[in-house]
């Protein structure tokens, strides 16, 4: 018995470097398809060399015939993985094991699936039927892998007698919990974390209110994280990492626009807006400082307040002599680390890299320990310990913007492990 060994061409657009070896026998018909022994590539674009007794099909890729000598044979090829360099990045992003579950946008029904109004009933708008609803767009090209994303505009709405009306009730809600293909949007079921927590159904029905609670009437109040000492039935994890792209419009940095721009929110299901919702935005710093430094990236906790975590610095995130990572307005990746503490104590860590669009390597931008604060109620699901169980994109900016301006939103991976930075 003989070995055609084949060598891998360095051509291929997701190459995986090395080779490979087919037993063959001299005498003995063979028939060996060159794709089973590629993995990942879609298409041979290439063979060259040959073998006494053998020919290949390059439109069926197929090697046959009756090996006539002994020898070791060398053939080379190029396989083409069918995925553009953005695309084949993203899937290597998305292929560990500790993925829970992740959002590229490349359909309207990832969009659809998680649509919230804040005011349209119960909120969870499906079907697109509140009048805000078209603000909300989904567009099929130009993503971060060159397919779809998400896009949030918050029109200037003039009044009669001058000002405008705020259009701030866009949001897109999603579960921690992994789901079924069914209900994620995707078509496909989630990662789970590489099938170690189980599948949940999301159905949300226009203006119901799906949204609020879920974890308790949905799921047996699965999908939350928290520290081991709360642990219980309806934890899945002590910490996690959550890696999305966004790009802001260079219109939200327009001077007169309020400092608060949200991007993001890393909340709780039992209420609306919860007191120990972790908020990204971007903005103006307050008063002189803000000459010449917009889109500052910038962090704040608890509901009702806008007081900034301590940042990766010595002070307060507003402190002049430590100035901030900023946005691009090219698709920049935001990582996020939490790692929830104890209540009452400052322990619950929070850290956030980032890259801008065109770097393949990280620059952390925050850390900082404080004391999550936590819901209270008559309910057993409202009280919990500091934990999150939801993730939340949006545009809202608490009062009035002086001009148009759109946020858009692509490549969403929820995680256990970290999640390395995008190389395309």
């Amino acid at each position: 018995m003989r070995f055609l060994v084949v060598r891998r061409g360095a051509t291929a657009l997701n190459w995986q470097p090395g080779s490979i070896e087919i037993p063959l026998e001299r005498d003995v018909a063979t028939s060996v398809n060159i794709g089973d022994y590629v993995t990942g590539e879609q298409s041979i674009a290439l063979l060259s060399g040959s073998i006494p007794g053998m020919t290949y099909t390059p439109a069926t890729g197929i090697l046959a015939g009756t090996p006539t000598t002994d020898g070791t044979y060398d053939l080379s090829f190029r396989a083409d993985d069918g995925m553009n360099p953005a695309a084949a990045d993203w899937a290597a992003r998305i292929a560990d094991a500790g993925v829970v579950w992740y959002h590229n946008f490349d359909t309207q029904s990832e969009l659809d699936q998680f649509r919230w109004m804040n005011g349209y009933g119960g909120g969870n708008d499906p079907l697109a039927a509140d009048t805000n609803s078209p603000q909300a767009t989904w567009v099929p090209a130009g993503g971060a892998d060159g397919g779809g994303y998400v896009q949030f505009m918050r029109p200037q709405v003039l009044v009669a007698g001058g000002g405008s009306v705020p259009q701030d009730n866009l949001h897109w809600w999603r579960p921690f919990n992994p789901l079924t293909g069914a209900s994620n949007g995707r078509g496909v079921d989630d990662p789970g974390a590489n099938g170690t927590i189980p599948l949940s159904t999301f159905t949300p029905t226009d203006q119901g209110s799906q949204t609020a609670r879920w974890s308790s009437t949905d799921n047996p109040r699965g999908g939350w994280y928290g520290h081991p000492d709360d642990q219980n039935s309806f934890y899945q994890g002590r910490e996690f990492y959550l890696q999305i792209r966004v790009m802001a419009d260079p219109r939200r940095s327009t001077p007169g626009n309020i400092d608060i721009g949200k991007f993001t929110n890393i909340t709780t299901t039992n209420a609306a807006h919860s007191n120990q919702q972790l908020v990204t935005y971007a903005g103006y710093w307050s008063g002189a400082a803000s000459v010449g430094m917009p889109n500052i990236h910038n962090v704040y906790d608890g509901y009702g307040s806008t007081t900034p975590l301590a940042d990766l610095g010595s002070g307060p995130i507003e402190n002049p002599t430590n100035p901030q990572w900023s946005y691009s307005f090219g698709w920049d990746t935001l990582l996020y680390h939490v790692v929830p503490g104890h209540s009452g104590v400052s322990d619950t860590l929070f850290e956030v890299w980032a890259a801008r669009e065109g770097e393949t390597t990280y620059t952390k931008i925050w850390q900082t320990t404080y004391m999550a604060r936590y819901s209270s109620g008559t309910e057993d699901y409202k009280v919990h310990r500091p934990g999150w169980n939801a993730f939340m994109l949006w545009i809202f900016h608490n009062g009035a913007a002086m001009s148009e301006f759109w946020q858009r939103y692509d490549q969403i991976i929820f995680s256990h492990g970290f999640i390395p930075c995008p190389q395309v």
